[in-house]
């Protein structure tokens, strides 16, 4: 099985298709299935380059590692440098979109085109509110069946989960939920909330101040009816980012690669594809 030695130890990758590299970074807590729907449409024009985060799925783990999005980040910078690879396109939703925006502002030289998916450079009150409830739940259910259908339900949307494929993802979802322990999730969670949120007459949060940095061509892209991560912080990140473009996937919910694969991926390969070869820096 294809690993990469990291400074915090071991990821697992997976490798399809040819051409020009895109990395996949997957949303809290998930491995590189998560991005399932959406590879074999992406191969078909790119070398996928799908990855199990530290502390998740096949890649190494530690209960008292200090997970942070800043260190993700180095960690996807150290597995493009591990492939022999000088850059990559950078592509991740939700908790993966926002370590690739870290990725950007803390290695731009690795970074060819950056996409953030659902992703969010800060929190608002509800997002917030939802993560730290995560915590209490656990704190008392641990990661179980309850707290699978928790997540299940937020991201994902009630049309989505009455058809039979949302039912086959949810299951899928609920499992890969399980597979966590309760410490690492948790220090997922932690990991999430130190992003911070918002507050009248403050600064904006660190992520998000820093995000004019960016060089990369970025693609901001999120769903219309995301009742999870709202397209509003979405649009803080292109309000951010100067040169970014900006689109909105029809009823993809929070993950459009489970939800909307067709529409997201089509989205995604025509940004890279209108690049030129050096990814128009």
């Amino acid at each position: 099985m294809p690993y990469a030695d990291v400074t915090g130890g071991r990821l697992f990758y997976q490798e399809n298709g040819e051409g020009e590299p895109l990395v996949l970074i997957p949303g809290l807590g998930l491995d590189h299935s998560y991005y399932d729907l959406g590879v074999p449409k992406l191969s078909a024009a790119l070398r996928t380059i799908s990855v199990d985060l530290r502390g998740v799925g096949r890649s190494t783990k530690h209960e008292d590692a200090d997970y942070s999005v800043e260190s993700w980040a180095d960690d996807i910078a150290e597995l493009i440098a591990a492939l022999g690879l000088d850059d990559a396109h950078v592509l991740g939703t939700s908790l993966g979109g926002s370590i690739a925006l870290s990725l950007a502002v803390r290695h731009p030289e690795r970074v060819r085109s950056l996409t953030a998916v659902g992703a969010f450079s800060e929190l608002n009150q509800s997002v917030e509110l939802n993560y730290a409830l995560r915590k209490r739940l656990i704190a008392k259910i641990g990661m179980g069946e309850e707290m699978a259908d928790f997540i299940a339900l937020w991201i994902m949307t009630p049309q989505f989960l009455e058809s039979e494929q949302g039912g086959a993802v949810a299951a899928n979802i609920r499992a890969g939920v399980q597979n966590n322990s309760p410490s690492v999730y948790t220090a997922f969670l932690d990991a999430i909330l130190r992003l911070g949120r918002r507050t009248p007459g403050a600064p904006a949060p660190a992520l998000t101040e820093s995000l004019s940095a960016i060089t990369a061509p970025t693609l901001v892209a999120c769903a219309d009816n995301d009742h999870f991560i709202p397209a509003e912080l979405s649009r803080i990140i292109h309000k951010s980012i100067p040169h970014s473009r900006y689109t909105e996937i029809p009823g993809g919910g929070h993950i459009p690669f489970i939800e909307a694969p067709d529409l997201i991926t089509d989205a995604v390969v025509d940004f890279i594809r209108s690049l030129d070869p050096d990814g128009a820096r």
